[in-house]
């Protein structure tokens, strides 16, 4: 199958092999690399149109078409590889705006035999509010012994 890479785009590869990348800024994949690398912003060649010059369009048209590509891309990855980004990412993200203030406070006046009662979520809040990265793949085991080793210093 045939893709188009993004602009400025000068490498790609997949499971641990690099693909060429024509002059035409077009790859030639396999169907099972097609989704994994539409998910990381290459698209469909569609018949090799030319770049569109997004110099002259106001903002909201380019908001209009960045989200159009975006649920394009979206709408070529399978349902259960959405949902598990989408577990993958709420899991990693910080509170958002919405939630209760004083609720991060307490978070971060937890003591060590408290950690074990934090659900995923307020784990990833906890370390990045001590400022530990944490990488994923990760258990929640492996949270709560960081959470405690952040603790004890």
């Amino acid at each position: 199958m045939k893709l188009r890479v993004p602009e400025g785009c000068h490498a790609v590869s997949h499971a641990a092999r690099a693909i060429e990348i024509a002059e035409d800024g077009s790859v030639e994949v396999e169907d099972e690399a097609r989704n994994v690398l539409i998910s990381h912003g290459v698209i469909p060649w569609e018949g090799g149109q030319e770049t569109p010059n997004l110099a002259p369009m106001t903002r909201d048209q380019l908001v209009s078409r960045a989200m159009n590509m975006t649920m394009k891309t979206i709408e070529a990855i399978s349902t259960d590889d959405i949902r598990a980004r989408l577990v993958v990412a709420e899991a990693s993200m910080p509170p958002d705006g919405h939630e209760d203030a004083s609720n991060n406070i307490t978070i971060l006046a937890l003591g060590v035999e408290d950690i074990s009662s934090l659900n995923r979520r307020e784990l990833f809040s906890f370390l990045k509010a001590k400022g530990v990265s944490v990488s994923l793949p990760v258990t929640n085991e492996e949270l709560r012994a960081a959470a405690r080793h952040a603790l004890v210093g």
